[in-house]
């Protein structure tokens, strides 16, 4: 898996997280959800699929799902504090 297009991402709503099955691991975005908010928590990709763009990927995934679904972002995650700020597309979304 070395095209970012293979790697999938999953929301598991029931685990309030999106994923990226690396086959023995797992890149994970996890969040909550807490009156209108979407509270980006924590986003972990293993150090060897680490600069593939999966975390964006999953990032991306999350910022469309909020769009989606009328919520406002906060977060607590360094990178997607970072992703936001590199894509004004999705500072509206910041509450």
């Amino acid at each position: 898996m070395n095209d970012i297009e293979s790697y999938k991402v999953v929301h598991k709503s029931s685990e309030n997280r999106f994923e990226v099955d690396l086959g023995r691991e797992k890149a994970i975005l996890i969040y909550e959800i807490k009156v209108g908010l979407f509270i980006l928590v924590h986003t972990e990709v293993p150090p060897a699929y680490e600069r593939r763009g999966i975390a964006g990927k999953m990032a991306t995934a999350a910022m469309e799902y909020a769009r989606n679904e009328g919520l406002k972002i906060r977060s607590y995650c360094s990178y997607t504090t970072r992703f936001i700020e590199k894509h004004p597309e999705y500072q509206d979304l910041l509450g």
